[in-house]
């Protein structure tokens, strides 16, 4: 028999389940991510990866650890150079990071000058990422991520 009490009831329940449906569906869309990509901030795993350009290359670990080679021309390589990234701010697509010399191993010292030295350890300065594409002011070369083509000679 179909009381007050039990519309009453069966209107209750129906109303938790439509709000636990809500719930449901609002969770699902967090999951998918932000609508607006570049509100993810930056981490030190946003630098990871292989970066290349013609004739350079760079190769950074999740950690922040930095390995940069730079030739000039085929087969001349010019400098290695080891950093540490540290201090990431801004988004995934628009970053920077504090990174700071490890190791350098100068290869060709002619490239070199008073006016013009040479990285030494211990140096800092700031290395920006935006769309794909990293700026090494250090060396004065720019390195892209795989599926970025900026980078050629």
């Amino acid at each position: 028999m179909l009381t007050r009490r039990n519309m009453l009831g069966w209107a209750g329940g129906a109303l938790i389940l439509v709000a636990l449906s809500a719930a449901i569906i609002a969770g699902v869309k967090k999951l998918d991510g932000p609508a607006n990509p570049d509100s993810d901030a930056a981490t030190l795993a946003t630098f990871s990866g292989y970066w290349w350009g013609h004739d350079r290359g760079l190769r950074i670990t999740r950690d922040g650890r930095a390995s940069e080679a730079l030739n000039s021309g085929c087969c001349d390589r010019v400098i290695d150079l080891k950093f540490r990234l540290s201090r990431p701010r801004g988004s995934t697509r628009v970053a920077k990071a504090t990174a700071t010399v490890t190791a350098v191993r100068v290869r060709d010292h002619s490239v070199y000058s008073p006016a013009h030295p040479a990285p030494h350890i211990g140096e800092t300065w700031t290395l920006p990422l935006r769309h794909g594409v990293i700026e090494e002011t250090l060396t004065g070369t720019n390195y892209c991520a795989p599926e970025v083509g900026k980078c050629g000679a």
